[in-house]
């Protein structure tokens, strides 16, 4: 089925709204039929264990900057 964007755009809020998320709900389930390659698996392990042991000391707790700037 063809859609005309100007015949679109003049839909309700709700509708687009509505059709926008009915279209990435269609594009997540596409993506999740595909199985990540091995080496984007370990890539991405890797990168979680790196930011748990060297980021930790840029971390600000939410408190201190909430109390830093609350005014």
């Amino acid at each position: 089925m063809a859609f005309d964007k100007n015949e679109i755009m003049n839909w309700s809020a709700e509708d687009k709204r509505n059709l926008a998320f009915e279209l990435l709900d269609s594009i997540d389930e596409e993506m999740m039929q595909h199985e990540l390659p091995a080496w984007k698996k370990q890539l991405i392990q890797k990168r979680i264990e790196k930011n748990k042991t060297e980021c930790k000391k840029d971390v600000i707790a939410w408190e201190i900057l909430r109390d830093k700037y609350k005014r």
